[in-house]
């Protein structure tokens, strides 16, 4: 066993490595990283996840880095750049006012570093201040003031929006035309799932938890093919198929069995004894009659097309294609599940060979249809109130590059949900907004509560952090406590980092007159401004930028550096052992 002490130096420079890497593809103007293995296999991407997960750092205040990195984009689908930029600047300003603070020397004494370690309790203890009472009483109802609040019942505004913060989102991961190609397939599926406005966020939260089986992949064609197609396509062929052709067209009904159609095998091993040729047969014709009774029983119902995960034999295909029933076999479970929700109705138990109405969906059409190279059975289910079935169809040169795009689509629909999921509090837990700061926002300050916040956006470009850096340095000069202060100081520095870097990232010629110290001065005269990605001016008008950002989503990863900081600040040395202990041996009331 070993014992290593841990300064802030250290996480410092792990992020200032991992930003290295990380700052020139940030922005619309991003550069690609090109990833290379020992094996010679090489991707190509701006993802900042993407390049995250790649890395293996070996260091393990860098691995809780990245861990607290990645937990923040699955839940937001946005953000790892931003993250490690404003992590980077905290902990070299805390590095620095540590350095300053304690007596200068290569080697500490005791003394130095029981004042270090001092100096970053207290710190932990002003971030925790900040986290729990700053940011969401007093920096966001000030920051919710600039909001562009969403009327969820304007469906066509909901899908303005909708378009320009996926396409803020999508910018800089690929090149213009397929940015609009991806948003424009995003936002169709989107609209093509919820029936009204009010159904918008219900559709992103169920697109995003079956994901896996609304997108397919279609490699060897180009993404200008991608296209969204109205109901659900099952990723199995016909086993047999109506003779009939027009029985598929107008209006089919169809059964979900979860079993198979013959009478299942006895759950304990028995021997059949038969005394010659006629019984033989009789059993036989046993097994094929009890077919032939619940084929029939469907065929009373009008049932023509019979699906199913398990296995069909032959005879049961022969009984079916006798009664003019089409079955396919062989289906994902899971796709069967989704096929059922969106129906609203429940599987066929054979056992019971009792068909009611609701073991029963209707669909205007049952199709064959041409994914790539294979062959599906595309349903399309009768519109409801509701949510409505949507299959999307991602094309692309070869499957590598399909999987980026659904991956790019399913982090969007993230960022998304972010959005329009309001029914999760804004702020740290515990902590509710002062509603007398927001009479002139567009929110009801006296119906506003911990779950009634409306889905609002702001101005892109390092607007946010722009906001976040002014209204800290409002709070420090009103504020009595120094440390509180001194962690305020530090946020509003770091928050820069990310305008700071989209400004050095654009085509802006590099002069004094195009400085970043000068822009910055200029947008905090500004009641709401951000800096155009592309050309690095100034932009205070969001009609004119079309670059939206959701206010929640911002918010959160600012709480989450916060939050990261202080476990940093908490951290005293690095203990190497054998394995960990196991969670029921822990003592959580030990010192």
């Amino acid at each position: 066993m070993s014992c290593v002490s841990v300064d802030i130096s250290t996480a410092a420079s792990i992020c200032h490595t991992v930003c290295s890497i990380l700052q020139g593809s940030f922005g619309p103007n991003a550069l690609h990283n090109m990833i290379s293995t020992a094996t010679g296999q090489v991707l190509i991407t701006s993802d900042g996840s993407t390049i995250i997960k790649s890395l293996h750092l070996s260091h393990p205040v860098g691995n809780l880095i990245m861990d607290a990195v990645q937990s923040h984009h699955a839940i937001t689908g946005d953000g790892t750049k931003t993250f490690l930029l404003m992590l980077r600047e905290a902990l070299q300003t805390i590095h620095n006012i540590c350095e300053k603070e304690t007596t200068h020397s290569h080697i500490k004494s005791q003394v130095q570093k029981g004042q270090e370690q001092q100096l970053r309790i207290q710190m932990s203890q002003a971030f925790y201040r900040l986290l729990d009472h700053t940011l969401p009483e007093v920096i966001l109802p000030s920051i919710l003031k600039h909001a562009v609040v969403t009327d969820i019942d304007n469906l066509p505004q909901v899908r303005e929006y909708c378009l320009n913060t996926v396409r803020t989102f999508l910018s800089g991961k690929f090149t213009a035309r397929v940015v609009e190609i991806l948003t424009e397939i995003v936002c169709s599926i989107i609209f093509k799932t919820a029936a009204d406005g009010k159904h918008v966020s219900t559709a992103v939260l169920q697109l995003i938890d079956d994901f896996e089986l609304v997108w397919l992949e279609v490699p060897g064609k180009p993404v200008s093919s991608s296209h969204v197609l109205d109901g659900v396509i099952l990723q199995r062929d016909f086993a047999v198929k109506a003779e009939n052709p027009d029985a598929l067209k107008d209006s089919v009904t169809f059964a979900v069995l979860e079993t198979t159609l013959e009478p299942n095998k006895t759950e304990t091993p028995s021997t059949l004894y038969v005394r010659n040729e006629d019984e033989l047969s009789l059993v036989h014709s046993w097994k094929q009659q009890a077919v032939q009774a619940m084929i029939k029983e469907l065929e009373s119902k009008g049932v023509n097309v019979l699906l199913t995960s398990e296995h069909v034999s032959d005879m049961v295909l022969y009984l079916c294609k006798a009664a003019n029933i089409s079955a396919v076999h062989h289906i994902p479970k899971e796709e069967l599940q989704r096929l059922c929700r969106l129906s609203t109705l429940q599987p066929l138990v054979v056992s019971s060979w009792d068909v009611d109405s609701i073991n029963v969906g209707q669909a205007k059409f049952c199709k064959q249809i041409t994914c790539g190279q294979n062959r599906c059975v595309h349903i399309g289910l009768k519109e409801g109130s509701g949510m409505r079935a949507a299959q999307g169809l991602v094309c692309g040169p070869n499957p590598g590059l399909c999987k980026l795009f659904i991956n790019a689509m399913h982090n969007a629909l993230k960022v998304a949900r972010m959005w329009l999921d309001v029914t999760n509090n804004y702020c740290h837990p515990g902590i509710s907004l002062d509603h007398s700061s927001l009479k002139d926002s567009g929110y009801d300050s006296f119906n506003l509560t911990k779950c009634d916040v409306k889905p609002s956006l702001l101005l892109g470009g390092g607007a946010f952090e722009i906001l976040v850096h002014r209204y800290l340095r409002e709070h420090v000069d009103n504020t009595r406590d120094s440390k509180l202060s001194v962690a305020c100081k530090i946020l509003s520095e770091a928050v820069l980092s990310v305008p700071r870097t989209l400004h050095a990232n654009s085509h802006i010629p590099k002069c004094s007159m195009n400085s970043f110290p000068r822009l910055l001065a200029r947008a905090t005269m500004r009641d709401c401004a951000g800096i155009d990605g592309y050309s690095g001016q100034l932009v205070d008008s969001i009609a004119a930028a079309c670059v939206y950002e959701p206010i929640r989503a911002k918010y959160f990863l600012l709480c989450h550096v916060v939050q990261l900081l202080q476990q940093i600040l908490r951290i005293d040395s690095l203990v190497s052992v054998k394995h960990l202990p196991e969670s029921d041996q822990l003592d959580s009331d030990s010192d």
